[in-house]
Protein backbone atom coordinates (compact mmCIF):
# COMPACT_ATOMS: atom_id res chain seq x y z
CA UNK A 1 0.00 0.00 0.00
CA UNK A 2 2.77 2.63 1.11
CA UNK A 3 4.66 1.74 -2.35
CA UNK A 4 1.65 2.17 -4.35
CA UNK A 5 0.88 5.61 -2.63
CA UNK A 6 4.70 6.34 -3.30
CA UNK A 7 4.48 5.85 -6.89
CA UNK A 8 0.97 7.69 -7.52
CA UNK A 9 2.71 10.67 -5.94
CA UNK A 10 6.18 10.74 -8.07
CA UNK A 11 3.12 10.37 -11.07
CA UNK A 12 0.91 12.98 -9.87
CA UNK A 13 1.19 16.13 -11.99
CA UNK A 14 0.16 17.72 -8.76
CA UNK A 15 3.36 17.11 -6.62
CA UNK A 16 5.63 19.27 -7.58
CA UNK A 17 9.35 18.62 -9.15
CA UNK A 18 11.23 19.45 -5.77
CA UNK A 19 9.11 17.20 -3.72
CA UNK A 20 9.34 14.39 -6.27
CA UNK A 21 13.03 14.55 -6.62
CA UNK A 22 13.54 14.51 -3.11
CA UNK A 23 11.10 10.70 -3.59
CA UNK A 24 13.23 9.66 -6.21
CA UNK A 25 16.46 9.43 -3.34
CA UNK A 26 14.77 6.94 -1.47
CA UNK A 27 12.95 4.85 -4.16
CA UNK A 28 15.18 1.40 -2.77
CA UNK A 29 14.47 2.40 0.82
CA UNK A 30 10.97 0.20 1.38
CA UNK A 31 11.26 1.39 5.40
CA UNK A 32 11.65 5.49 4.29
CA UNK A 33 8.95 5.08 2.08
CA UNK A 34 7.07 2.90 4.33
CA UNK A 35 7.18 5.73 7.09
CA UNK A 36 6.56 8.39 4.58
CA UNK A 37 3.53 7.19 2.79
CA UNK A 38 1.79 4.37 5.55
CA UNK A 39 -0.45 6.61 6.65
CA UNK A 40 -1.87 10.33 6.25
CA UNK A 41 -0.48 13.24 8.55
CA UNK A 42 -3.26 13.36 11.08
CA UNK A 43 -4.91 15.77 12.87
CA UNK A 44 -4.56 15.66 17.11
CA UNK A 45 -4.45 17.79 20.53
CA UNK A 46 -2.50 20.30 18.08
CA UNK A 47 -3.71 20.02 14.35
CA UNK A 48 -1.30 18.42 12.02
CA UNK A 49 2.41 18.19 12.80
CA UNK A 50 5.19 16.32 11.49
CA UNK A 51 8.70 16.24 9.81
CA UNK A 52 9.08 18.56 6.92
CA UNK A 53 9.54 16.14 3.54
CA UNK A 54 7.67 14.43 0.87
CA UNK A 55 4.99 11.99 1.56
CA UNK A 56 1.79 11.75 3.03
CA UNK A 57 3.09 11.42 6.64
CA UNK A 58 4.85 14.48 5.99
CA UNK A 59 4.23 18.11 6.03
CA UNK A 60 5.22 19.88 2.72
CA UNK A 61 3.30 22.08 0.31
CA UNK A 62 1.46 19.03 -0.82
CA UNK A 63 -0.21 17.65 2.32
CA UNK A 64 -0.89 21.73 3.29
CA UNK A 65 -2.93 23.25 0.59
CA UNK A 66 -4.87 19.28 0.72
CA UNK A 67 -6.52 20.26 4.30
CA UNK A 68 -6.71 23.80 3.45
CA UNK A 69 -8.82 22.38 0.34
CA UNK A 70 -10.54 20.00 3.13
CA UNK A 71 -11.23 22.95 5.16
CA UNK A 72 -12.62 25.87 2.37
CA UNK A 73 -14.93 22.80 1.50
CA UNK A 74 -16.18 22.44 4.91
CA UNK A 75 -16.27 26.16 5.78
CA UNK A 76 -18.40 26.62 2.07
CA UNK A 77 -20.49 23.98 3.54
CA UNK A 78 -21.60 25.23 6.55
CA UNK A 79 -21.58 29.10 5.88
CA UNK A 80 -23.34 28.89 2.31
CA UNK A 81 -24.81 32.15 2.24
CA UNK A 82 -22.02 33.82 4.33
CA UNK A 83 -18.74 35.72 3.71
CA UNK A 84 -16.13 34.05 4.97
CA UNK A 85 -12.70 35.23 6.07
CA UNK A 86 -9.62 33.52 7.67
CA UNK A 87 -6.67 34.75 9.84
CA UNK A 88 -3.25 33.10 9.14
CA UNK A 89 0.09 33.42 11.08
CA UNK A 90 3.47 32.01 10.94
CA UNK A 91 6.95 31.15 12.94
CA UNK A 92 10.24 31.10 12.28
CA UNK A 93 10.90 27.30 11.21
CA UNK A 94 11.41 26.55 7.91
CA UNK A 95 8.86 26.92 5.75
CA UNK A 96 6.77 27.72 7.72
CA UNK A 97 6.52 31.49 5.24
CA UNK A 98 6.07 29.37 2.65
CA UNK A 99 2.93 26.96 3.91
CA UNK A 100 1.24 30.35 5.16
CA UNK A 101 1.21 31.62 1.81
CA UNK A 102 0.10 28.44 0.05
CA UNK A 103 -2.53 28.37 2.60
CA UNK A 104 -3.65 31.98 1.76
CA UNK A 105 -3.48 31.50 -2.08
CA UNK A 106 -6.27 28.07 -1.28
CA UNK A 107 -8.54 30.11 0.62
CA UNK A 108 -8.57 32.95 -1.77
CA UNK A 109 -8.98 30.51 -4.84
CA UNK A 110 -11.73 29.24 -2.77
CA UNK A 111 -13.49 32.63 -2.33
CA UNK A 112 -12.19 33.30 1.51
CA UNK A 113 -10.61 36.32 2.42
CA UNK A 114 -7.65 36.25 3.67
CA UNK A 115 -5.65 38.17 7.10
CA UNK A 116 -1.85 37.12 6.77
CA UNK A 117 0.51 38.73 9.42
CA UNK A 118 2.92 40.24 7.55
CA UNK A 119 5.89 38.23 9.36
CA UNK A 120 6.40 36.08 12.55
CA UNK A 121 3.78 36.37 15.03
CA UNK A 122 3.01 34.80 18.26
CA UNK A 123 0.09 31.96 17.88
CA UNK A 124 -1.73 32.98 20.64
CA UNK A 125 -2.42 37.11 18.39
CA UNK A 126 -3.78 34.67 15.65
CA UNK A 127 -6.17 33.48 17.98
CA UNK A 128 -6.61 37.06 19.09
CA UNK A 129 -6.92 38.10 15.56
CA UNK A 130 -9.34 35.61 14.39
CA UNK A 131 -11.69 36.95 17.29
CA UNK A 132 -10.59 40.68 15.79
CA UNK A 133 -11.24 40.28 12.25
CA UNK A 134 -14.60 38.22 12.87
CA UNK A 135 -13.00 35.18 10.96
CA UNK A 136 -14.84 32.13 10.30
CA UNK A 137 -11.24 30.16 10.70
CA UNK A 138 -7.72 30.96 11.30
CA UNK A 139 -4.69 29.04 11.00
CA UNK A 140 -0.81 28.67 12.18
CA UNK A 141 2.09 27.21 10.58
CA UNK A 142 3.87 26.18 13.90
CA UNK A 143 5.38 23.20 15.31
CA UNK A 144 5.50 24.77 18.44
CA UNK A 145 8.75 23.12 20.83
CA UNK A 146 8.71 20.34 18.52
CA UNK A 147 12.91 19.96 16.81
CA UNK A 148 13.80 21.80 13.88
CA UNK A 149 12.89 19.31 11.01
CA UNK A 150 9.15 19.46 12.17
CA UNK A 151 6.85 21.90 10.78
CA UNK A 152 2.61 21.95 11.60
CA UNK A 153 -0.97 23.12 10.81
CA UNK A 154 -2.89 24.53 13.55
CA UNK A 155 -6.62 25.31 12.70
CA UNK A 156 -8.98 27.47 14.94
CA UNK A 157 -12.30 28.17 15.57
CA UNK A 158 -14.70 31.51 15.00
CA UNK A 159 -14.39 31.80 18.71
CA UNK A 160 -10.19 31.83 18.24
CA UNK A 161 -9.72 28.59 19.90
CA UNK A 162 -8.41 25.35 18.32
CA UNK A 163 -10.61 23.31 16.41
CA UNK A 164 -13.21 20.99 18.70
CA UNK A 165 -16.77 21.04 18.11
CA UNK A 166 -16.17 20.43 13.94
CA UNK A 167 -13.22 18.74 14.38
CA UNK A 168 -14.39 14.97 13.38
CA UNK A 169 -16.42 17.24 10.27
CA UNK A 170 -12.70 18.77 9.07
CA UNK A 171 -11.09 15.22 9.26
CA UNK A 172 -13.28 14.03 7.16
CA UNK A 173 -13.62 16.64 4.73
CA UNK A 174 -10.00 17.01 4.36
CA UNK A 175 -9.93 13.16 3.84
CA UNK A 176 -12.20 13.30 0.77
CA UNK A 177 -9.79 15.38 -1.38
CA UNK A 178 -7.60 14.07 -3.66
CA UNK A 179 -4.99 16.13 -5.18
CA UNK A 180 -6.66 16.82 -8.14
CA UNK A 181 -9.50 18.72 -6.29
CA UNK A 182 -6.88 21.48 -4.75
CA UNK A 183 -7.31 24.94 -6.36
CA UNK A 184 -4.85 27.56 -5.43
CA UNK A 185 -4.70 31.11 -6.90
CA UNK A 186 -1.07 33.21 -7.02
CA UNK A 187 0.21 35.13 -3.97
CA UNK A 188 1.28 38.44 -5.75
CA UNK A 189 -1.84 41.14 -5.75
CA UNK A 190 -4.25 39.04 -4.78
CA UNK A 191 -7.02 40.50 -4.02
CA UNK A 192 -8.49 38.19 -1.79
CA UNK A 193 -5.41 38.32 0.40
CA UNK A 194 -5.30 41.44 3.40
CA UNK A 195 -1.09 41.86 4.93
CA UNK A 196 -2.10 42.55 8.55
CA UNK A 197 0.70 43.83 11.10
CA UNK A 198 1.53 46.41 13.22
CA UNK A 199 -2.28 48.13 14.28
CA UNK A 200 -3.11 44.54 15.03
CA UNK A 201 -0.14 44.41 17.26
CA UNK A 202 -1.13 47.67 18.65
CA UNK A 203 -4.35 46.65 19.32
CA UNK A 204 -3.68 43.08 20.92
CA UNK A 205 -1.23 45.18 23.42
CA UNK A 206 -3.46 47.13 24.24
CA UNK A 207 -5.82 44.90 25.82
CA UNK A 208 -3.51 42.77 27.40
CA UNK A 209 -1.84 45.91 29.42
CA UNK A 210 -5.58 45.93 30.69
CA UNK A 211 -5.03 42.65 32.45
CA UNK A 212 -2.32 44.55 34.72
CA UNK A 213 -3.73 44.08 38.60
CA UNK A 214 -1.03 46.06 39.78
CA UNK A 215 0.14 48.72 37.48
CA UNK A 216 1.46 50.83 39.42
CA UNK A 217 4.00 48.65 41.50
CA UNK A 218 7.66 49.83 41.48
CA UNK A 219 8.80 47.79 38.07
CA UNK A 220 12.42 48.19 39.21
CA UNK A 221 13.06 44.09 38.53
CA UNK A 222 16.08 42.96 36.67
CA UNK A 223 14.36 40.31 34.05
CA UNK A 224 16.75 38.09 31.38
CA UNK A 225 14.40 37.05 28.19
CA UNK A 226 14.95 34.44 25.77
CA UNK A 227 12.75 33.73 22.92
CA UNK A 228 14.67 30.79 21.76
CA UNK A 229 15.16 31.73 18.27
CA UNK A 230 10.96 31.94 18.13
CA UNK A 231 7.85 34.83 17.95
CA UNK A 232 7.96 36.25 20.93
CA UNK A 233 10.78 38.56 21.01
CA UNK A 234 8.92 41.68 19.49
CA UNK A 235 5.69 41.61 21.20
CA UNK A 236 7.20 40.39 24.74
CA UNK A 237 9.74 43.14 25.29
CA UNK A 238 7.15 45.74 23.45
CA UNK A 239 4.68 45.05 25.68
CA UNK A 240 6.66 45.14 29.28
CA UNK A 241 8.33 48.32 27.89
CA UNK A 242 4.99 49.91 27.37
CA UNK A 243 4.06 49.19 30.43
CA UNK A 244 7.64 50.48 32.05
CA UNK A 245 9.62 47.80 32.79
CA UNK A 246 13.20 49.34 31.75
CA UNK A 247 15.69 46.19 32.84
CA UNK A 248 14.88 43.65 30.19
CA UNK A 249 18.18 41.52 29.37
CA UNK A 250 17.73 39.77 26.31
CA UNK A 251 19.72 36.55 25.35
CA UNK A 252 21.48 38.28 22.82
CA UNK A 253 22.75 34.69 21.10
CA UNK A 254 18.77 33.61 20.90
CA UNK A 255 17.42 36.79 20.02
CA UNK A 256 17.02 36.66 16.65
CA UNK A 257 14.46 33.77 14.64
CA UNK A 258 16.71 30.46 14.01
CA UNK A 259 15.14 27.62 11.80
CA UNK A 260 17.96 25.20 13.39
CA UNK A 261 17.60 26.89 17.24
CA UNK A 262 21.30 26.35 16.79
CA UNK A 263 21.93 27.37 20.15
CA UNK A 264 19.80 24.68 22.13
CA UNK A 265 19.40 20.91 22.04
CA UNK A 266 15.55 21.61 21.98
CA UNK A 267 13.73 24.73 21.59
CA UNK A 268 11.65 24.28 24.99
CA UNK A 269 11.46 25.81 27.83
CA UNK A 270 10.45 22.91 29.66
CA UNK A 271 13.89 21.49 29.11
CA UNK A 272 16.23 22.87 31.80
CA UNK A 273 18.92 22.95 28.92
CA UNK A 274 17.47 25.35 26.91
CA UNK A 275 17.74 28.18 29.72
CA UNK A 276 21.90 27.54 30.40
CA UNK A 277 22.35 30.87 28.17
CA UNK A 278 20.06 32.86 29.94
CA UNK A 279 21.03 31.60 33.13
CA UNK A 280 24.91 32.47 32.54
CA UNK A 281 23.66 36.04 31.40
CA UNK A 282 21.25 36.18 34.72
CA UNK A 283 24.45 35.44 36.83
CA UNK A 284 26.66 38.50 35.09
CA UNK A 285 23.58 41.24 35.37
CA UNK A 286 21.78 39.67 38.91
CA UNK A 287 18.69 39.11 37.60
CA UNK A 288 16.11 38.52 39.62
CA UNK A 289 14.14 36.39 37.09
CA UNK A 290 14.36 34.24 33.31
CA UNK A 291 11.52 34.10 31.17
CA UNK A 292 11.57 31.34 28.13
CA UNK A 293 9.48 31.45 25.60
CA UNK A 294 9.03 28.75 22.91
CA UNK A 295 9.63 29.33 18.90
CA UNK A 296 5.39 29.91 18.78
CA UNK A 297 5.48 31.70 21.91
CA UNK A 298 2.27 30.13 23.70
CA UNK A 299 4.27 28.64 26.26
CA UNK A 300 6.64 30.53 28.77
CA UNK A 301 9.24 28.86 31.34
CA UNK A 302 10.77 30.61 34.64
CA UNK A 303 13.61 30.61 36.14
CA UNK A 304 13.39 32.02 39.81
CA UNK A 305 16.26 32.76 42.00
CA UNK A 306 16.08 31.23 45.11
CA UNK A 307 17.28 32.13 48.84
CA UNK A 308 20.88 30.95 47.90
CA UNK A 309 21.29 33.34 44.94
CA UNK A 310 21.62 30.03 42.78
CA UNK A 311 18.72 29.81 39.84
CA UNK A 312 16.31 27.64 40.14
CA UNK A 313 13.90 26.62 36.78
CA UNK A 314 10.37 25.95 37.76
CA UNK A 315 7.71 23.45 36.49
CA UNK A 316 4.24 24.52 34.48
CA UNK A 317 2.71 23.23 37.89
CA UNK A 318 4.73 25.67 40.23
CA UNK A 319 4.67 28.74 37.94
CA UNK A 320 0.88 28.14 37.48
CA UNK A 321 0.69 27.89 41.48
CA UNK A 322 2.31 30.94 41.73
CA UNK A 323 0.18 32.83 39.22
CA UNK A 324 -3.07 31.78 40.45
CA UNK A 325 -2.24 32.89 43.98
CA UNK A 326 -0.97 36.19 42.75
CA UNK A 327 -4.21 36.50 40.17
CA UNK A 328 -6.64 35.61 42.93
CA UNK A 329 -5.26 37.11 45.89
CA UNK A 330 -4.90 40.81 43.81
CA UNK A 331 -8.55 40.56 42.95
CA UNK A 332 -9.49 40.01 46.41
CA UNK A 333 -7.41 42.66 47.50
CA UNK A 334 -9.25 44.98 45.02
CA UNK A 335 -12.62 43.46 46.13
CA UNK A 336 -12.57 42.23 42.71
CA UNK A 337 -13.46 38.39 42.76
CA UNK A 338 -16.94 37.52 41.23
CA UNK A 339 -19.16 35.55 43.12
CA UNK A 340 -19.09 33.02 40.34
CA UNK A 341 -15.67 32.92 39.63
CA UNK A 342 -14.09 30.25 37.94
CA UNK A 343 -10.22 29.06 37.23
CA UNK A 344 -10.11 25.70 34.35
CA UNK A 345 -6.88 23.13 33.64
CA UNK A 346 -6.41 19.57 32.50
CA UNK A 347 -6.91 16.10 34.07
CA UNK A 348 -2.90 15.91 33.83
CA UNK A 349 -2.45 19.55 36.04
CA UNK A 350 -1.33 19.45 39.76
CA UNK A 351 -4.47 19.60 42.12
CA UNK A 352 -2.87 22.40 43.86
CA UNK A 353 -4.31 24.45 41.59
CA UNK A 354 -7.64 23.27 43.00
CA UNK A 355 -6.51 24.18 46.53
CA UNK A 356 -5.79 27.47 46.07
CA UNK A 357 -8.71 28.18 44.21
CA UNK A 358 -10.54 26.88 47.15
CA UNK A 359 -9.04 29.40 49.19
CA UNK A 360 -10.77 32.14 47.49
CA UNK A 361 -14.19 30.29 47.21
CA UNK A 362 -13.23 29.89 43.38
CA UNK A 363 -13.72 26.83 41.20
CA UNK A 364 -12.03 24.36 39.18
CA UNK A 365 -13.16 22.47 36.14
CA UNK A 366 -10.88 19.86 34.73
CA UNK A 367 -11.03 19.63 31.15
CA UNK A 368 -8.67 16.57 28.52
CA UNK A 369 -5.39 17.84 28.01
CA UNK A 370 -5.39 21.05 25.01
CA UNK A 371 -6.10 24.14 25.41
CA UNK A 372 -8.83 23.80 23.39
CA UNK A 373 -10.87 22.22 26.27
CA UNK A 374 -9.87 25.61 28.19
CA UNK A 375 -11.13 27.56 25.49
CA UNK A 376 -14.37 26.10 24.23
CA UNK A 377 -14.94 25.54 28.65
CA UNK A 378 -14.57 29.33 27.99
CA UNK A 379 -16.94 29.80 25.56
CA UNK A 380 -19.59 28.04 27.05
CA UNK A 381 -18.74 30.15 30.17
CA UNK A 382 -19.39 33.60 28.04
CA UNK A 383 -22.63 31.73 26.76
CA UNK A 384 -24.23 30.31 29.64
CA UNK A 385 -23.39 33.43 32.12
CA UNK A 386 -22.77 31.11 34.91
CA UNK A 387 -19.68 31.18 35.44
CA UNK A 388 -16.63 34.36 35.08
CA UNK A 389 -13.64 33.00 33.80
CA UNK A 390 -10.34 34.34 35.45
CA UNK A 391 -7.41 32.13 34.99
CA UNK A 392 -6.91 28.70 32.32
CA UNK A 393 -3.58 27.24 32.83
CA UNK A 394 -1.91 23.30 32.26
CA UNK A 395 1.20 21.59 33.44
CA UNK A 396 3.27 22.08 29.67
CA UNK A 397 3.65 26.06 30.87
CA UNK A 398 0.80 27.24 28.80
CA UNK A 399 -1.29 29.82 30.87
CA UNK A 400 -4.16 32.27 30.26
CA UNK A 401 -6.10 35.42 31.68
CA UNK A 402 -8.57 37.35 29.66
CA UNK A 403 -10.70 36.15 27.60
CA UNK A 404 -9.97 37.96 24.08
CA UNK A 405 -7.35 35.15 23.44
CA UNK A 406 -8.21 31.51 23.57
CA UNK A 407 -5.21 29.41 23.76
CA UNK A 408 -2.27 29.76 25.64
CA UNK A 409 -0.93 32.95 25.46
CA UNK A 410 2.82 33.63 26.71
CA UNK A 411 3.02 37.22 25.84
CA UNK A 412 0.12 37.66 28.73
CA UNK A 413 1.60 35.01 30.67
CA UNK A 414 5.31 37.30 30.86
CA UNK A 415 3.85 40.53 31.55
CA UNK A 416 1.96 38.75 34.55
CA UNK A 417 5.08 36.72 36.00
CA UNK A 418 7.14 39.86 35.64
CA UNK A 419 4.29 41.88 37.53
CA UNK A 420 3.81 39.35 40.28
CA UNK A 421 7.62 39.49 40.88
CA UNK A 422 8.03 43.28 41.14
CA UNK A 423 4.33 43.03 43.53
CA UNK A 424 6.38 40.77 46.01
CA UNK A 425 9.56 42.25 45.93
CA UNK A 426 8.33 45.40 47.21
CA UNK A 427 7.47 43.42 49.88
CA UNK A 428 10.72 42.01 50.26
CA UNK A 429 9.99 38.39 49.13
CA UNK A 430 11.44 36.07 46.21
CA UNK A 431 9.35 33.82 44.24
CA UNK A 432 10.51 30.92 45.87
CA UNK A 433 9.75 32.23 49.48
CA UNK A 434 5.87 32.91 48.41
CA UNK A 435 5.99 28.78 46.51
CA UNK A 436 7.26 27.80 49.57
CA UNK A 437 4.59 29.09 52.07
CA UNK A 438 2.25 28.01 49.17
CA UNK A 439 3.45 24.66 50.18
CA UNK A 440 3.19 24.66 53.75
CA UNK A 441 -0.12 25.60 53.25
CA UNK A 442 -2.16 23.32 50.97
CA UNK A 443 0.28 20.33 50.83
CA UNK A 444 3.69 19.49 49.22
CA UNK A 445 2.90 18.49 45.67
CA UNK A 446 5.84 17.40 43.07
CA UNK A 447 5.15 16.12 39.39
CA UNK A 448 7.10 14.68 36.53
CA UNK A 449 6.46 14.09 33.13
CA UNK A 450 8.09 11.22 31.13
CA UNK A 451 7.84 10.87 27.21
CA UNK A 452 8.93 7.91 25.81
CA UNK A 453 9.55 8.09 21.66
CA UNK A 454 7.73 5.08 19.67
CA UNK A 455 8.54 6.51 15.83
CA UNK A 456 6.67 4.39 12.64
CA UNK A 457 4.37 2.12 12.51
CA UNK A 458 6.30 -0.48 15.13
CA UNK A 459 6.31 2.06 17.74
CA UNK A 460 2.78 3.05 16.84
CA UNK A 461 1.66 -0.96 17.70
CA UNK A 462 4.02 -0.71 20.34
CA UNK A 463 2.48 2.55 22.07
CA UNK A 464 -1.48 0.92 21.48
CA UNK A 465 0.20 -2.38 23.14
CA UNK A 466 0.95 -0.90 26.20
CA UNK A 467 -2.27 1.32 26.34
CA UNK A 468 -4.52 -2.07 25.98
CA UNK A 469 -2.10 -3.60 28.82
CA UNK A 470 -3.02 -0.88 30.88
CA UNK A 471 -6.50 -0.56 30.54
CA UNK A 472 -6.99 -4.63 30.53
CA UNK A 473 -4.87 -5.16 33.93
CA UNK A 474 -5.79 -1.86 35.94
CA UNK A 475 -3.35 -0.69 38.64
CA UNK A 476 -5.00 -1.45 41.99
CA UNK A 477 -1.90 -0.15 44.30
CA UNK A 478 1.46 0.70 43.17
CA UNK A 479 4.46 1.74 45.38
CA UNK A 480 2.49 0.36 48.35
CA UNK A 481 -0.15 2.93 47.94
CA UNK A 482 -3.85 1.79 47.13
CA UNK A 483 -5.39 3.24 43.98
CA UNK A 484 -8.94 2.83 44.51
CA UNK A 485 -10.06 4.82 41.20
CA UNK A 486 -9.48 4.14 37.48
CA UNK A 487 -10.46 6.88 34.75
CA UNK A 488 -11.27 5.32 31.22
CA UNK A 489 -11.30 8.53 29.14
CA UNK A 490 -11.50 6.30 26.04
CA UNK A 491 -14.62 4.15 27.14
CA UNK A 492 -16.28 7.67 29.28
CA UNK A 493 -15.79 5.57 32.28
CA UNK A 494 -14.12 5.86 35.98
CA UNK A 495 -14.15 2.26 37.71
CA UNK A 496 -14.37 1.97 41.63
CA UNK A 497 -11.45 -0.54 42.10
CA UNK A 498 -12.91 -1.23 45.66
CA UNK A 499 -16.36 -2.07 45.14
CA UNK A 500 -16.62 -2.00 41.13
CA UNK A 501 -18.83 0.63 40.38
CA UNK A 502 -18.97 2.29 37.67
CA UNK A 503 -19.42 6.14 36.50
CA UNK A 504 -19.44 7.66 33.23
CA UNK A 505 -17.33 10.42 32.62
CA UNK A 506 -18.75 13.67 30.92
CA UNK A 507 -15.43 14.38 28.40
CA UNK A 508 -14.97 13.59 24.99
CA UNK A 509 -13.67 10.27 24.08
CA UNK A 510 -9.75 10.00 24.14
CA UNK A 511 -7.13 7.31 24.73
CA UNK A 512 -6.08 8.70 28.17
CA UNK A 513 -5.78 6.37 31.31
CA UNK A 514 -5.90 7.94 34.79
CA UNK A 515 -5.22 6.18 38.31
CA UNK A 516 -6.24 7.58 41.23
CA UNK A 517 -4.35 6.70 44.53
CA UNK A 518 -6.39 7.33 47.74
CA UNK A 519 -4.18 10.70 48.76
CA UNK A 520 -5.49 11.94 45.88
CA UNK A 521 -2.35 11.51 43.92
CA UNK A 522 -2.20 10.13 40.34
CA UNK A 523 -0.62 8.60 37.44
CA UNK A 524 -2.04 9.41 33.77
CA UNK A 525 -0.89 7.34 30.56
CA UNK A 526 -1.56 8.74 27.15
CA UNK A 527 -0.37 8.76 23.50
CA UNK A 528 0.86 12.30 22.24
CA UNK A 529 -1.43 13.80 19.72
CA UNK A 530 1.17 15.71 17.86
CA UNK A 531 4.39 13.22 18.38
CA UNK A 532 5.12 10.00 18.08
CA UNK A 533 5.48 9.31 21.92
CA UNK A 534 3.84 8.15 25.17
CA UNK A 535 3.77 10.49 27.96
CA UNK A 536 3.33 9.12 31.67
CA UNK A 537 2.44 12.09 33.83
CA UNK A 538 3.11 11.81 37.68
CA UNK A 539 1.54 13.99 40.49
CA UNK A 540 2.71 12.76 43.89
CA UNK A 541 1.24 14.73 47.31
CA UNK A 542 3.70 14.35 50.37
CA UNK A 543 4.14 15.94 53.97
CA UNK A 544 7.36 17.48 52.73
CA UNK A 545 9.49 17.38 49.31
CA UNK A 546 11.72 14.36 50.65
CA UNK A 547 8.73 12.13 51.36
CA UNK A 548 7.18 13.22 47.70
CA UNK A 549 10.42 12.65 46.09
CA UNK A 550 10.85 9.34 47.68
CA UNK A 551 7.29 7.88 46.45
CA UNK A 552 7.63 9.53 42.92
CA UNK A 553 10.86 7.47 42.56
CA UNK A 554 9.05 4.60 43.49
CA UNK A 555 6.01 4.79 41.38
CA UNK A 556 8.02 5.59 38.38
CA UNK A 557 10.79 3.00 38.63
CA UNK A 558 7.37 0.56 38.92
CA UNK A 559 5.40 1.96 36.21
CA UNK A 560 8.54 1.65 33.71
CA UNK A 561 9.47 -1.58 34.38
CA UNK A 562 5.62 -2.72 33.57
CA UNK A 563 5.90 -1.17 30.27
CA UNK A 564 9.32 -2.22 30.01
CA UNK A 565 7.66 -6.07 30.42
CA UNK A 566 4.96 -5.02 27.84
CA UNK A 567 7.36 -4.15 25.33
CA UNK A 568 9.17 -7.46 25.64
CA UNK A 569 6.12 -9.10 25.18
CA UNK A 570 4.56 -7.45 22.28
Amino acid sequence: MSREKYEMWLDSPYVDDTLKKELKLIENDDHEIEDRFYRELEFGTGGMRGKIGAGSNRINIVTVAKATQGISNFLKEKYKDEEISAAIAYDSRYMSKEFAEKTACVFAANNINVYLFEGLRPTPELSYAVRHFKCKVGVVITASHNPSDYNGYKVYDQYGGQVVENADAIIDSIGKVMLRDIICSDFENNKKITMIGNDVDTSYIDEIKKLSLNSDVDKNIRVVYTPLHGTGNMLVRRTLAELGYENIFVVSEQENPDPEFSTVKSPNPEEISSFEMAIKKAREIDADIILGTDPDCDRVGLVIKNPEGEYEPLNGNQTSALLMNYVLGSLKEKNALPKNGAVVNTIVTSEIGRAIAEKYNVSTFNTLTGFKYIAELMQEFEETKKHSFLFGYEESYGYLAGTFVRDKDAVIASMLICEMSAYYKTKGKLLSDILQSIYEEHGYYIEETISLSFAGLTGLNKMRSIMDDFRENKLSILAGRNIPYFYDYKLGIVLNLTNGNVEKLNYPKSDVLKFLFEDGSWLVLRPSGTEPKLKIYFSIKGANKIDSMNVLKKVKEEVLNLIDRVQIHS
